[in-house]
């Protein structure tokens, strides 16, 4: 790493800190370096499993086959377990290609599509772990002969079992356990003119959305609303100029799910006015819906919006408008719709930043440099005040890719065929002893429960939160939404609408870590 290089970084990051802010509780925040250990296997994909756990997958595509294997980094013992044999597809003829992997539901989905121009057939695959299933869909007339098929645009994942496909003629709802599908929508009301383009989109609230996605032409866009069991619920006329010269992102990627009670689509421009939707529904029968321009050049792209505090969003942008492309991080306060000027910003120069959350108050931001690791931590308590550490890697290609992934206070990189460990610290100097946070707490009634009857949540944190139940493997079974007075009840099944099964339950809140996850005990009783 050059010496100017670093110093500007050095500069950039003294921009959160230009101004005088006076704390009561300043925090004390350490990295350190747990362990580096090498990858044993090739693989293609990496998840995070509910428990922490990293699942590594390899999957190998030959002519009429598809071999999957994989293996676990386990986060407790810190050790990878053997490449495992998981699957074979076979049953269709010559070359699949991977169009999309999404993890959604607790399960990792990935689909190809064979031949990859003018398809005739779907492979979808759901893995669980290390337990697969699939199916291969040779019945559905895929290639539009003016847009062509691709499934990261055409396809999206809108429960557990369920699938929407914006096939050539229609709308189709397909049920994966069952390997049957339903027309949602067809005939005038489908079918896009030359300048648009079919898209489907599935929302963290349950709905998902088909849209006629103008492109290049005055055209009014439409977007149709369904909800989670394929009704139409509502039809929405974007009537802002801007939606004609814009494309739909897709859903799936580390953001999926909300931020502050929003959610946010990833969009770009036709013509240089690239930007990000700010989503919510104020009501069962509309969707609202902002628009943020790109805080950078016309040419600025959005790669990761994440929460910060309870009121705050970091957004990391890349600016193709430089010489060599550039990567700036912004802050806002929420809703964006509010504040939609940056209060905060740096620049990382062309190496990309990588934003953790770490806990509700702190957030990572790592990077991969020719011979070492940068991580700098923001805390909220001290914000803008940037805690910056490095440590010594082998060299490297700066433009290989990395991933990174946290888990409560351990944030993990993957770069160059190594995995690297690190152990964020993070404690506060209270200076009044006597002050003692506030602790809020879940319960569960009756607990054990009968799976014939009704449970009831009860968070002592007042506001709406979304709730998802675990089983005693990990495995995600459903989502409930707590209400404003923090109460729900769940009817004790799953997403399938069967009934859970006897055993112990796990209640997580998804995005509020002031509250504890509780245990629940369902039983099976006449």
């Amino acid at each position: 790493m050059k010496a100017k290089t670093m110093m500007s970084l050095v500069f950039a990051l003294a921009l959160w800190t230009s101004a005088v802010v006076l704390f009561a509780e300043p925090p004390h925040i350490d990295v350190s370096l747990a362990n580096s250990l090498p990858i044993p296997y090739a693989y293609d994909e990496v998840i995070k499993l509910e428990s922490g756990d990293l699942q590594f997958y390899k999957m190998t595509v030959s002519d009429g086959s598809i071999q999957i294997a994989g293996f676990q980094y386990l986060i407790q013992s810190n050790t990878f377990t053997d490449l495992v044999q998981i699957g074979s597809i076979t049953g269709f003829g010559g070359i699949a290609f991977r169009e999309m992997g999404v993890q959604r539901f607790g399960k990792f989905y990935t689909i190809y599509q064979y031949p990859r121009y003018d398809p005739q057939v779907l492979i979808i695959i759901r893995l669980d772990a290390h337990e697969f299933e699939y199916r291969i869909i040779d019945n559905m007339p895929l290639y539009d002969y003016y847009d062509g098929f691709f499934a990261s645009n055409r396809i999206d994942i809108v429960s557990e079992d369920h699938l929407v496909i914006a096939l050539a003629d229609r709308l189709e709802f397909y049920d994966f356990a069952s390997d049957t599908s339903q027309t949602l929508l067809g005939g005038e009301d489908y079918h896009c003119n030359t300048a648009q383009r079919k898209r489907v989109y599935a929302m963290p609230t349950g709905h998902f959305m088909y849209v006629k996605d103008t492109c290049g032409d005055f055209t009014l866009e439409t977007w149709f609303i369904f909800d989670v069991q394929g009704n139409l619920l509502f039809t929405q006329i974007m009537t802002d100029p801007w939606f004609c010269m814009s494309v739909t992102g897709q859903s799936y990627g580390a953001d999926y799910g909300f931020i502050h009670d929003r959610f946010y689509i990833k969009t770009h421009g036709m013509v240089y006015d690239s930007a990000l939707l700010e989503c919510h529904f104020p009501s069962s029968d509309s969707l609202h819906v902002y628009i943020v321009h790109t805080p950078v050049s016309a040419d600025g792209h959005l790669v990761r919006v994440v929460s910060f505090g309870d009121d705050r969003i970091l957004m990391s942008y890349f600016d193709y408008g430089t010489f060599d492309g550039d990567f700036f991080l912004y802050m806002n306060y929420n809703p964006l719709e509010d504040n939609p000027v940056s209060t905060h910003w740096t620049w990382f120069g062309p190496i990309e930043p990588h934003i953790d959350s770490i806990t509700d108050k702190i957030v990572s931001i790592s990077a991969r440099y020719e011979n070492y690791i940068f991580i700098s931590v923001l805390c909220t308590l001290d914000f803008p005040t940037s805690h910056t550490f490095t440590f010594p890697a082998p060299t490297t290609n700066i433009y290989l890719p990395a991933l990174t992934f946290s888990h409560e206070d351990q944030l993990f990189m993957i770069s160059d065929g190594t995995l690297y460990a690190f152990e964020v610290e993070f404690s506060v100097s209270n200076a009044d002893e006597t002050a003692v946070p506030p602790v809020h707490t879940l319960s569960a009634y009756p607990n054990p429960v009968n799976a014939n009857n009704m449970i009831t949540f009860k968070a002592s944190l007042k506001q709406a939160n979304e709730l998802d139940i675990y089983n005693i493997r990990g495995q995600k079974v459903d989502t409930i939404s707590l209400d404003s007075e923090g109460t729900a009840e769940w009817n004790l099944r799953n997403y399938k609408g069967e009934t859970v099964s006897a055993g112990v339950y796990f209640a997580k809140p998804r995005s509020n870590k002031q509250i504890k996850a509780i245990k629940f005990i369902v039983i099976h009783q006449d």
